[in-house]
């Protein structure tokens, strides 16, 4: 028997892994437009469910996304899920154009959700982490309007807010986009 014992970033880490291999194989059978944040957590979940079974799950939990629990471990995880969604007329005359997207509105609120994180009150075994993924347009007729403009190389605007890049995964090539993942640690376990 090993006394080896996963740290949370190895929990975290396998929970990503999950996820983004469960995205690319449903998105064989679910496009895109129908994912969110939610359906990227249950996925990270359920991967933790299998990987990690010890490891209690905490969903929406104080404004938080999800909160992970083990022994003196414990994570608070935030979800991004930017996509470019399309907007149907509800009579079905088809599309409606693009609504939201890539914009400096969106960025801001990716970097407000890592300061929110980061002042969260620290404690002993506490990390906390960012799950992004994003997706943009498998064609190139919006070529400015795209996501991985501001997050493929990321730096957070506040040099006192740490952010480590853990792992990015490799793009997922769907019919109607090119996806991409990253996984982040906001500052460092302080004890």
């Amino acid at each position: 028997m090993s006394d080896w014992a996963p740290t949370m970033n190895d929990v975290v880490l396998a929970g990503f892994r999950g996820a983004v291999q469960s995205l690319e194989s449903e998105l064989k059978v679910m496009p895109l437009s129908r994912w969110n944040e939610s359906v990227l957590r249950y996925f990270f979940c359920r991967a933790l469910a299998t990987a990690h079974e010890h490891v209690e799950h905490f969903v929406e939990c104080g404004k938080i996304d999800l909160v992970l629990s083990h022994a003196a471990l414990r994570a608070f995880i935030e979800f991004k899920f930017y996509a470019h969604p399309i907007r149907f007329d509800p009579y079905g005359r088809g599309r409606l154009g693009l609504k939201g997207g890539p914009s400096r509105k969106n960025l801001g609120e990716f970097r407000a959700c890592i300061d929110q994180l980061h002042a969260q009150a620290p404690m002993p075994g506490l990390s906390k982490y960012v799950v992004l993924v994003y997706a943009d347009p498998a064609d190139q007729s919006h070529p400015r309007l795209r996501y991985s403009e501001h997050y493929d190389d990321y730096q957070h605007w506040r040099n006192e807010v740490p952010l480590r890049h853990i792992e990015t995964a490799q793009p997922i090539r769907a019919y109607e986009a090119v996806v991409r993942a990253r996984l982040f640690e906001v500052g460092a376990t302080q004890y």
